[in-house]
């Protein structure tokens, strides 16, 4: 497996996102859960993407993190944990009634935290991303809130998600980049249907950011139709002998050094195909040819929307 950069730490060069293994029918199916898991562990995927708000109700916070843990406690296979990089989130929150909001102040934050490190039971997390943006705070306080994490020993590393170029910008001012320290993620949404934030992975390549773009494939309900939506990612997979989710993952590994996609799998085969895409070649035609397909530029969670996502 080909491997990119989150800080200091070497991971993966793709990673997997477990949010969907603690949605809908997933939630029953513990064991086909832990086999996905532990299959990408013994395929080389050395990064796993979760957050205390992935879970399958308000009163179940917690969920995928303590998932996680328990994939890693039951794992018998002969890939190094000490490799596996785990990250998580917090800043949105979830209570009575399905209630949503966004708290990034000192205290909620902090309590978030401590909840991240019961449920994936550790002393320290090793990346720790703020989820969203909390319209009731300015930008660099929420960042500062961040700093507090890492200076009281409960986090090593700082992410951000959902981030504008304006915020990455304020917050490399405050704690600085990856080779100070300070940021070394940014999450954000990008697939072959969304490509408005650009210009965030143009500043994280300058920075040596890590780009951990979510929903790569367009999000589950699109995922399979990216054959069908983009024509040109079905006629290079035809070309090479791939999945048209294949060749988006290779496209995006072939846009920027810093791009680490983080798809989600809910089977043991998806992960085969995942891996498969780190070993796909794109000629520069077949990049050009995907780089100048038109997105439709539609979030999968838009900001304006009136419940925070899951995202």
């Amino acid at each position: 497996m080909q491997q990119r950069r989150v800080g200091d730490l070497s991971v993966s060069a793709v990673g997997l996102g477990c949010m969907p293994l603690s949605n809908g029918r997933m939630v029953n199916l513990r064991e086909q859960a832990l086999q996905t898991v532990h299959t990408a562990l013994d395929q080389g995927v050395t990064l796993l993407d979760t957050a205390n708000i992935y879970a399958p109700s308000w009163d179940a916070i917690g969920h995928n993190e303590a998932l996680v843990a328990e994939t890693l406690r039951t794992y018998t296979g002969h890939a190094p944990l000490t490799d596996v990089l785990v990250t998580t989130k917090g800043g949105i929150t979830r209570s009575l009634g399905e209630e949503w909001g966004r708290d990034s102040s000192p205290q909620a934050l902090h309590r978030a935290c401590e909840g991240s490190l019961r449920a994936l039971d550790v002393s320290c997390i090793d990346l720790y991303q703020h989820h969203r943006h909390d319209p009731a705070m300015t930008y660099i306080d929420q960042v500062r809130a961040l700093q507090l994490l890492k200076d009281e020993g409960l986090v090593r590393g700082i992410g951000l998600s959902n981030v504008t170029e304006a915020e990455l910008d304020l917050a490399i001012g405050e704690l600085g980049s990856a080779s100070d320290g300070g940021v070394v993620s940014v999450q954000n949404e990008l697939s072959p249907r969304y490509r408005a934030d650009l210009d965030v992975l143009a500043r994280c390549e300058r920075e040596g950011i890590a780009f951990l773009p979510w929903s790569p494939l367009g999000g589950a309900t699109h995922a399979k139709d990216v054959g069908s939506r983009f024509a040109a990612f079905a006629d290079v997979a035809d070309a090479i002998g791939a999945t048209p989710q294949e060749v988006t993952l290779a496209w995006l590994l072939r846009m920027s050094p810093v791009m680490i996609p983080i798809p989600g799998a809910t089977r043991p085969e998806t992960i085969t195909s995942i891996v498969r895409s780190t070993t796909l070649e794109l000629t520069d035609e077949q990049f050009a040819t995907l780089q100048a397909t038109t997105p439709e530029h539609t979030s999968m969670y838009p900001e304006d929307q009136p419940r925070s996502p899951l995202r």
